[in-house]
């Protein structure tokens, strides 16, 4: 695997899911297909009342929140550390900051925040925080307010545009593994979090960059680093870019990046709970508590916990696994991969079905797949089959082993069954630009809305909730609730939208000022026109 693409996974794989949203009542589409406006009566949750101010009145830039907005993490300058009597900051194209230097800030509650140094994981569950403080890494519990020192004499990473995962939750929030530091280097310690107890895990030989998690909790998985450019030296690689560092980054109008320099890393893996270290190699990946794996023959085999072997993938496909679906034990795997045009077929425990689509490498290499959280839709570029030479998406269900392909749509987001789409509309005239509107659909039943045809394209998700083109959406239950003004900093699950406090300020020129508040989501509705003849 390429330098490249082994970061870009490890990265991917690092952005764990969030739990579940609420499911609030709304209003259907219209028969007519255009999503029905009307919001229901009742707020999304029991409570979407504003909050108190969250903040000061300096320079605030949002970084992340609770799914359920219990915390929120920003950055603020709050004194005047370049000397020249007033506060303020600006930024640059890459995200870059000028004048008075931004700090990060966590908040648990209305007011001032507390002054941080490096937020560095956050549990799926919401309820665990791993962060830096005082030269200290710590597990802060959100619902205690209790915090456990993991490590000390850590320095926060500040510098980098792509921090490292140097610590990692599962899925359901019981297990974390992280780096501590030891001399010169590093070992990496896996918690259990409901007992409290701690192990070192062996990582082998070398200088350990990042550490993950398996989803499942049941994996540890080890990006290590050996002498490979031959300079005496074990160097994680950093990646040649004019993007700033991820700390207190501002808004990124453009960057380039232009190469790495350090050595090559390497994955290892090995079991929570035990067993040998397993590097590359014949290693596909974990899939939950077993491992898929490649034989001689290029098939692909499942090896379960106790050291039963499956046959997934036979050898003729020859295959790269594109999206691996753990609960219903199956791949989703393009076959024949050093041909020009690749078929795409499912395989798995008992599945062997050709979809009779197919795909490049170089279609594969740059964007890859898309799936929802719970991985039953998935989405590719493949080749049209009306016009060859052409690029169309592709949404496979992996439930019910299909395949459909959208013409001039681009998936945006799914749960479920559901999916929204963002259609793409061929000007009438010839100096007309394309337009876009977006659309509700059903992989299963077929069901299709338009959802909204105008609205700017920006978007925020809260578990299954999102705003999207001025709409705020419930996608699992596939619902338009209403309309949503401008566009807020953050959404949470209980229907509240992250907007400037009315007390802070324009800063034309440079970051808004705070403080902010969460209110509820939803326009208020309009009154009632008076009944005719009524004083």
């Amino acid at each position: 695997m390429r330098l490249h693409s082994l970061l870009f996974a490890v990265m991917l794989s690092a952005c764990a899911s969030r739990g579940p949203a609420s499911r609030p009542a709304s209003s259907e589409p219209s028969e007519t297909g255009e999503a029905s406006s009307r919001a229901s009566p009742a707020p999304p949750v029991e409570d979407a009342s504003p909050s108190g101010d969250y903040g000061t009145a300096h320079p605030f830039l949002f970084m992340d929140s609770a799914q359920d907005g219990r915390w929120l993490l920003a950055c603020q300058a709050r004194e005047d550390t370049d000397g020249d009597g007033h506060i303020k900051v600006t930024f640059g194209h890459h995200g870059h900051t000028s004048g008075d230097a931004l700090r990060p800030y966590l908040f648990l509650e209305p007011g001032a925040g507390i002054p941080i140094d490096e937020l560095v994981a956050v549990d799926p569950t919401g309820r665990f925080l791993v962060l830096v403080r005082d030269a200290t890494l710590a597990l802060f519990d959100v619902e205690t307010r209790e915090q456990k020192v993991l490590a000390s004499g850590v320095t926060p990473d500040t510098t980098s545009p792509r921090p490292t995962s140097r610590a990692s939750f599962s899925q359901d929030g019981q297990r974390l593994l992280f780096l501590r530091p030891q001399g010169e280097t590093s070992v990496a310690v896996v918690r259990d979090l409901r007992q409290g107890t701690e192990r070192v895990l062996d990582a082998g030989k070398g200088l350990i960059g990042q550490v993950l998690l398996d989803p499942s909790g049941h994996w540890a998985v080890f990006d290590v680093v050996e002498d490979t450019d031959g300079d005496g030296k074990q160097t994680w690689p950093q990646q040649k870019t004019t993007l700033a560092s991820a700390m207190c980054r501002g808004p990124v109008r453009s960057s380039s990046s232009y190469g790495w320099q350090g050595d090559r890393p390497v994955r290892r893996l090995r079991r929570v709970e035990g067993g040998p270290l397993l590097q590359q190699g014949d290693v596909v990946q974990p899939l939950g508590e077993g491992m898929l794996r490649r034989a001689p023959d290029q098939s692909i085999f499942f090896e379960h916990a106790d050291g039963r072997k499956e046959t997934w993938v036979p050898a003729g496909c020859a295959g790269m696994v594109v999206h691996a679906d753990a609960e219903r034990r199956q791949l989703l795997v393009a076959c024949d991969t050093k041909q020009d045009l690749i078929p795409l077929e499912l395989h798995g425990a008992s599945i062997h079905q050709p979809l009779g689509w197919r795909t490049s490498m170089q279609a594969l290499e740059s964007s890859g797949s898309d799936s929802g959280r719970d991985g039953r839709l998935v989405s590719l570029e493949v080749e049209s089959k009306t016009q060859p030479s052409t690029g169309e998406y592709l949404v496979v269900d992996m439930k019910r082993h299909t395949a459909q392909s959208l013409l001039n749509q681009e998936p945006v987001a799914f749960v479920g069954a559901w999916a929204l789409l963002k259609e793409s509309i061929k000007p009438t005239a010839p100096d007309r630009q394309w337009t876009h509107r977006l659309r509700l659909w059903n992989a299963e039943t077929g069901k299709d809305s338009v959802v909204s045809g105008s609205g700017s394209y920006f978007q925020a998700w809260a578990g299954d909730t999102g705003i999207i083109m001025g709409k705020l959406i419930d996608l699992r239950a596939g619902q338009v609730l209403g309309d949503v003004e401008d566009e807020p900093l953050a959404l949470d699950t209980r229907g509240r939208a992250l907007r400037p406090s009315p007390t802070s300020k324009e800063h034309p020129g440079s970051l808004m000022l705070g403080p902010v508040r969460w209110e509820p989501a939803l326009k208020p509705p309009a009154p009632a026109s008076p009944a005719p003849g009524a004083p």
